[in-house]
């Protein structure tokens, strides 16, 4: 759907990888099954603007002569218009154990950088007649599996081989993508500070390089690393760090750095666990084989202990635990998830602050992936059901609270 503010009417759809996507097969009945029916119930008879998930896998097919028009004529027959991508997960998002497989390839191989310039080449070949169009990717890649100078200076080299890319696609057809870094817990990126000394450290001094590939001055070399590489804030990923997206989006607004997209999301919070046991257990419901939820303790004493898995809690000594958020997305339609808070009020001022940006203002998605995992165990039809309504009432919130 589009949000009308002021004159603007800015693009508002949910980021697709919460449904299966590794072929148009899948892609299309995705769109019949869940985007076509949620755009009904939000705006019947407008048009609807989609973030579809696009792996390497779909990426493959969709570079088949024909196949990435045909996708874009059929989306716009039926009124639904692409304006992001999400590119973070390039497996199989919806395999039995995801994980952390989720980081791989990390963006110190030239893998991820050559599968991203790919999904950037069909994204225009979808959406011919767009101007600015987003691409959601990993902020380099899981820490444990190498976060040195030395792994970072491959990051940034991968990094400005897509910014290259980017700037000759805009070159040939006038259409602008930003590549957008998302900061997670246990990332390269994890917080405005880690993502500015990045780019400190190890993009800016590219540019020279980068000048060199574009066959331009260092200052335009600058300015194109600085108008195609922008950053996605999560508003979950940050609550999970006690951290506001706001604060390290004008910590981000200071270092020169753009935020170029903003991802409306929800975590869960269990205050006093050892005295709202059942809370507690409720949260431990919350432990399953497919994703990763990376959890943070705060203890009474205001240290922070960090968890790689929610699975970890088990070990915990509750008594001197003052509250504990995990990395698990959940509906954005309610302030409670059973008996157990959320992190909503964190999404809310994200979103606000999204939409009261006149220069350069971020594309805006809703990322509850965990649909699947929530509705886990239901009929097929009434797992669809659930993802439909569950999706609309999402939107919905959002549409309210704007």
């Amino acid at each position: 759907m589009y949000l009308l503010q002021g004159k603007r009417q800015v693009p508002l759809g949910y980021e697709m990888n919460a449904h299966p996507a590794s072929t148009v097969v899948d892609l299309n009945r995705a769109i019949d099954t869940f985007v076509v029916p949620v755009r009904d119930k939000v705006c019947p008879g407008e048009p609807f603007a989609i973030a579809p998930h696009i792996g390497q896998k779909l990426a493959s097919e969709l570079r088949k002569k024909g196949v990435a028009e045909s996708v874009g004529d059929r989306l716009r027959d039926l009124d639904l218009h692409p304006y992001t991508v999400n590119a973070f997960p390039l497996k199989d998002f919806h395999a039995r154990r995801v994980k952390e497989q989720v980081y791989l390839p990390s963006w110190a191989h030239t893998e991820r950088a050559s599968v991203t310039c790919r999904i950037a080449d069909v994204f225009i070949r979808m959406t011919p007649q767009a101007k600015n169009l987003s691409i959601s990717t990993l902020g380099g890649g899981y820490r444990s599996a190498g976060n040195t100078p030395a792994d970072h200076q491959k990051m940034a080299l991968q990094y400005l081989k897509v910014v290259a890319h980017l700037v000759r696609l805009e070159h040939e057809t006038g259409i602008r993508i930003t590549l957008n870094a998302e900061p997670e817990p246990d990332t390269t990126f994890e917080c405005a500070e880690d993502v500015i000394h990045f780019w400190e450290n190890h993009l800016l001094s590219g540019i020279p390089e980068l000048a060199m590939t574009l066959g331009c001055s260092r200052n335009k070399a600058d300015k194109m690393l600085r108008r195609h590489w922008t950053v996605n804030l999560d508003a979950c990923h940050s609550a999970v760090l006690y951290r506001s997206p706001v604060e390290d989006w004008k910590r981000l607004d200071k270092a020169g750095i753009s935020v170029g997209k903003a991802h409306i999301t929800s975590a869960i919070r269990c205050p006093k666990p050892e005295q709202n046991p059942e809370a507690f257990a409720e949260l431990l419901q919350h432990i399953e084989p497919r994703y990763l939820h990376q959890s943070a303790i705060k203890m009474k004493d205001g240290s922070i202990v960090r968890l790689p898995d929610l699975s970890k809690i088990k070990k915990q000594d509750l008594s001197s635990v003052a509250e504990v958020r995990t990395h698990f997305h959940v509906p954005l339609s309610k302030a409670r998830h059973g008996k157990l808070l959320t992190t909503r009020d964190d999404a809310k001022t994200l979103l606000s602050e999204a939409l009261s940006r006149k220069k350069n203002p971020p594309h805006i998605a809703v990322e509850t992936y965990t649909w699947p995992v929530l509705t886990r165990g239901l009929r097929k039809a009434e797992q669809q059901k659930k993802l439909v309504e569950g999706i609309t009432a999402e939107l919905r919130w959002v549409k309210k609270t704007c």
